[in-house]
Parts: structure tokens; sequence; C-alpha cells
């Protein structure tokens, strides 16, 4: 695994991805599952004190590609909330 990161408006996201191996208790996915986590920094470094939210989510995505995608645009749009707060 490694991070992605993208400058937006003066901040940075990060975003690591991975597969979804399975959850304990429930019932099995069809097919592979991604998975993400993303981080809003001021720099261009990741910190690996990330946090995961809870599987229960069912935030889940058929490929790499789209789960990085996903990330990346919930990291703006969390940037954008940030900055309009001000």
């Amino acid at each position: 695994m490694a991070w992605v990161s993208e400058e937006y408006r003066g901040m940075y996201v990060h975003v690591m991805t991975f597969w979804i191996v399975g959850i304990p208790g429930a019932r099995p996915p069809p097919g592979q599952k991604w998975g993400y986590v993303v981080e809003i920094r001021y720099t261009a470094e990741p910190d690996d004190d990330a946090i995961y939210g809870p599987a229960s989510d069912h935030s889940d995505y058929f490929t790499k590609a789209a789960a990085e995608q996903a990330a990346l645009h919930y990291g703006k749009r969390a940037i954008d909330v940030l900055l309009a707060l001000g």
C-alpha cells in the first residue's frame, strides 16, 4: 500500500486504498471490495496515524481506482467545508 497525495486549495489530500478481505460476522461481498483511508493536512507528507472509519458504513468499492477517486473527492469536499468555516 502506498499513499497518493494531491494538493488542493493550499492543503493536501492523502489517500491510501486497501483490499477488504472480509468483515467478521458479515456475509462475504461478491468479488473484490476496496476501502480507503483519507487524510487532510497542510503538509505534503502523509501521517501514518490515520484512522479508518467503521466497516459497517458499507463505503466499499469494486475497484482500487474507484476507491481512490472517491477518497480524493471526499477529501477535497472536506477541505471546501473547512475553508468555508474559515
